[in-house]
């Protein structure tokens, strides 16, 4: 497992199609700006590393929980709109309706209809059908960074915005689609890092692991003696 990446990846020969339905579904996504990218080219030095940006921290939880990421108690609060990193992991084109275990998987783009041929090249196990529909997902299962470790909350301190990544100096490869967590709200020294999953808070995530444990980025919570 990669835990190592600093963003989305995928078979270049998708560029074409994740092109069209960006076009389709979404229409033209906002670019990262100038500023975005220079912070997103700091932390993936620190990501490269197999390190976490300085001022988190990664902490277990619980047996059930597992591990969250939290502010270090040392920090200085992050505000609103502040990058905190992409959501990387692998993207891929699957048949939609599919049982999907991962609960690392955001929903992309969906409903999407493929000819014939598309068919044939994507989907070759399966015979073709003109109304079979197919999402586009990315998956931090085998291969991600830090934030796959960032838990679901109701009331979440963070938002995933749905982007494209331009051309640029800072050695970040260019792409036609991307998930960045921004601060949604103010965070505090010793807060945890929580998104929301539901489809409410436009963050597209998909997943079938059940209701969540209720929490707030207080609920659990470090210090500079835990």
């Amino acid at each position: 497992m990669n835990f190592n990446l600093v963003q989305a990846c995928f078979d270049p020969k998708l560029t074409p199609l994740l092109r069209r339905e960006i076009k389709r579904e979404l229409g033209t996504l906002t670019p990262l700006s100038k500023g975005e990218l220079e912070e997103i080219a700091a932390i993936s030095e620190r990501i490269k590393k197999g390190q976490l940006p300085k001022h988190f921290v990664r902490k277990k939880i619980s047996p059930e929980i597992g591990y969250g990421i939290f502010l270090h108690p040392d920090a200085e609060p992050l505000v609103k709109e502040e990058v905190i990193a992409p959501y990387a992991g692998e993207i891929s084109l699957v048949p939609q309706y599919t049982h999907d275990p991962s609960s690392y998987a955001f929903t992309l783009i969906e409903d999407i209809l493929l000819d014939k041929g598309e068919q044939k090249k994507w989907d070759s196990g399966s015979h073709f059908h003109p109304k079979r529909h197919y999402t586009f997902k990315l998956d931090a299962w085998k291969k991600g960074n830090f934030t796959r470790f960032i838990n679901h909350s109701e009331k979440p301190n963070l938002a995933a915005y749905t982007v494209r990544i331009p051309k640029n100096p800072y050695g970040i490869a260019p792409a036609p689609i991307a998930v960045v967590y921004f601060v949604k709200k103010k965070i505090l020294p010793g807060d945890q890092l929580l998104v929301c999953y539901e489809q409410s808070e436009k963050s597209f995530w998909n997943s079938e692991q059940g209701k969540a444990f209720a929490m707030t980025p207080q609920t659990f919570r470090i210090n500079t003696t835990n």
